[in-house]
């Protein structure tokens, strides 16, 4: 297998880089255009003087045309993608495809074709009126001064790939953290990272339940509901509404959260989830006083976790809460056995009515 000279490979990227502006072939100079496969050609050799200006200016222009491209792409992305996010998922997979891809390519096209016609209008005027023609640079034109002009060019685009390796860091590691800073019960700043990540990536679903982990923590508990929501919506699930529930038992009323625990019970499908929520409902009834009613649902939850049946919630904890609700009902002797098997199935326990169905963030 013959090797590529490594010289002719490097003259090549610079052939095809925005640096080679020209080159002389057949007593005749052809121009690059800001789309790279138009060429200008002239009929003559221009002087190394114009040359050198048309330099700058190609730079200007490829400049203009870089930034117009990033801007077109973040608006695209901040005004199109991300409010309409859920939208788009839903769609056909071939719709969504053209409105996310075809869509933004032609309006990118579009802005190339406009600024390469204003710089049309700059040869015509600085330099003459020119034949358009395909821009083919080749060895064979290859001139050895502009080439080691191009070497000691210093290199932007080593700027331009630290950066995009600064988004993709901050774009895959800074959930990490977050979650660390949760787990760590470092709520403000994992409330502060989340803020942060949420105004430039606003359709991440792990953050927003992150953040909403964060905001539970600091009794911020509407907020909380909110970011749950947007955790369901942007993960097109309902993964986290067993949080919304768990969180909406620290602020609504009473009759509302009673009417969200029976109708989340209802839909309910599967039985270890049912039971859970039974527990955390009459978890509800015991903060709330309502010890006849908590009563009930403890021994009817019970009696499944007896029966072998499988349960999400804690014995240990339904166990004390009961002996909770028995003392408050004068049954002191049920209530003295009801703490005792607590304490014998979970002795490093330490028992409260606090909802369980927030999921810590790992």
């Amino acid at each position: 297998m013959k090797l590529m000279d490594i010289s002719k490979y490097r003259k090549k990227i610079f052939f095809n880089s925005q640096y080679c502006v020209y080159y002389n072939a057949q007593k005749c100079t052809i121009l690059a255009g800001i789309m790279r496969s138009l060429g200008y050609k002239y009929s003559v050799i221009l002087p190394d003087e114009k040359l050198s200006e048309i330099k700058k200016v190609y730079r200007k222009f490829t400049a203009i045309v870089n930034s117009c491209v990033a801007i077109e792409i973040i608006l695209y992305i901040y005004l199109v993608i991300f409010p309409y996010f859920t939208q788009f998922m839903k769609m056909p997979i071939i719709l969504a495809v053209l409105v996310l891809s075809f869509v933004p390519l032609m309006l990118l096209y579009v802005t190339y074709l406009g600024i390469n016609f204003l710089y049309e209008n700059y040869l015509t005027r600085y330099v003459g009126t020119f034949q358009r023609t395909k821009f083919k640079p080749e060895l064979r034109y290859f001139k050895e001064s502009e080439y080691q002009e191009y070497q000691k060019t210093p290199r932007k685009s080593s700027y331009i790939l630290g950066l995009l390796v600064a988004i993709f860091c901050f774009y895959a590691f800074v959930p990490a953290v977050i979650g660390s800073c949760n787990y760590n019960k470092n709520y403000n700043l994992a409330l502060y990272l989340s803020n942060v990540y949420l105004t430039f990536v606003p359709i991440s679903p792990e953050v927003y339940a992150d953040r909403a982990y964060a905001k539970f923590m600091l009794k911020r508990y509407p907020e909380a509901k909110k970011d749950y929501v947007n955790a369901n919506k942007y993960s097109m699930s309902d993964n986290f509404s067993i949080d919304i529930l768990g969180t909406e038992t620290y602020f609504l009323n009473p009759d509302e959260m009673l009417k969200a625990f029976d109708n989340a019970i209802k839909i309910e499908k599967e039985e270890p989830v049912k039971y859970l929520l039974l527990y955390e409902k009459a978890t509800y009834l015991l903060k709330n006083k309502e010890y006849n009613s908590a009563l009930k649902i403890y021994n009817s939850i019970l009696s499944a976790y007896k029966q072998r049946k499988g349960v999400f919630f804690s014995p240990a904890k339904a166990y004390y809460n009961r002996a909770q609700a028995r003392k408050a009902l004068g049954d002191y002797s049920g209530a003295k056995l009801d703490e005792t098997i607590a304490k014998r199935m979970c002795p490093d326990c330490k028992f409260n009515t606090d909802t369980t169905l927030i999921k810590i963030p790992f």
